[in-house]
């Protein structure tokens, strides 16, 4: 039994139909919510409802599990907790949970940036986190990533809405020459299967993007390419950019185009070697511009 922590988001719902249409018998652990949780026709799971802060819930769901893939993140504070407690105390509930129940292999995912000496709180967190795994005694594999993109992504939809709704110009934050390296959501769910079928990964970080390095200046125009819409660049502080966000939310159905943590995300060069994934396993990611048909 697969059991999959985050199953209902983005990259979720792309792992746990690659994990059904592999045959693999699948355990979700969902959140209670008001809101009906969908995942694609003819897939089957066994759902247990409750989160990481509910431990009988969570000895439930790890009943007769081999493998716990853990997808799930907090990516802002709360009221009461700073990202870092969130994301390290929640680590700790799922690594007890997995060693009291005699559960082993763990595959997780990161960030490219991820460091807990970091300047900013989210990869400082992502960081903190790898550092709890890496120092279990679990046959653990993380795979960091550069932003992932797809379907559902709420990332680059939300850009191709913008650029949709709004015509007058695109607000960029600082001067668009962060780097980045964007990989398909389908790109990064084969290799975590490929590390699923691999004892060899265990305790190992994998460092993986796409296979195409641009800035954020040359992605926008990339989707204004895709999209059919071309703006002018607007390029402004993060704060700013962060209040043009917060002013577009009513034209994008409350979407939002930044995040406090998207904007540090995008201060950081997220890039790694351009053949990381095809060394590591064995296949060519998409690039971007053949990947996003999604967009048009």
């Amino acid at each position: 039994m697969i059991l999959v922590i985050g199953a209902t988001g983005f990259i979720g719902q792309q792992l746990v139909a690659q994990l059904a249409q592999a045959q693999y018998p699948i355990c979700c652990l969902v959140r209670p919510s008001r809101r009906p949780r969908y995942f694609a026709p003819g897939i089957t799971v066994q759902i247990v409802s409750g989160d990481l802060d509910d431990a009988p819930a969570l000895r439930l769901a790890m009943h007769k599990v081999t493998t716990v893939f853990y997808l799930a993140t907090t990516w802002e504070a709360t009221a009461q907790e700073t990202v870092e407690e969130i994301n390290v105390r929640r680590a700790g509930q799922l690594v007890d949970a997995m060693q009291e129940a005699g559960v082993r292999r763990l595959i997780t995912l990161s960030s490219i940036g991820a460091d807990s000496h970091s300047a900013f709180a989210y990869l400082r967190s992502k960081g903190l986190t790898d550092e709890v795994f890496t120092r279990s005694d679990l046959e653990y594999t993380i795979l960091q990533s550069s932003a992932v993109y797809g379907a559902g992504d709420g990332w680059t939809e939300s850009i191709a809405l913008a650029l949709r709704r709004w015509p007058f110009f695109f607000p960029i934050p600082g001067d668009g020459r962060v780097r980045l390296q964007p990989i398909w959501v389908e790109d990064l769910v084969s290799c975590a299967l490929a590390c699923l079928a691999d004892p060899k990964s265990a305790r190992k970080t994998f460092v993986v993007g796409g296979s195409q390095a641009l800035t954020y200046d040359d992605f926008i125009s990339l989707l204004m390419q895709i999209t059919g819409r071309r703006r002018a660049k607007r390029y402004m502080r993060p704060a700013s950019a962060l209040s043009w966000s917060r002013f577009l939310r009513g034209l994008l159905s409350g979407h939002t185009l930044y995040t406090p943590t998207e904007l540090d995300l995008l201060s950081v060069d997220r890039t790694t070697a351009l053949d990381s994934v095809s060394y590591q396993f064995g296949f060519t990611p998409a690039r971007p511009a053949s990947s996003m048909d999604y967009l048009k």
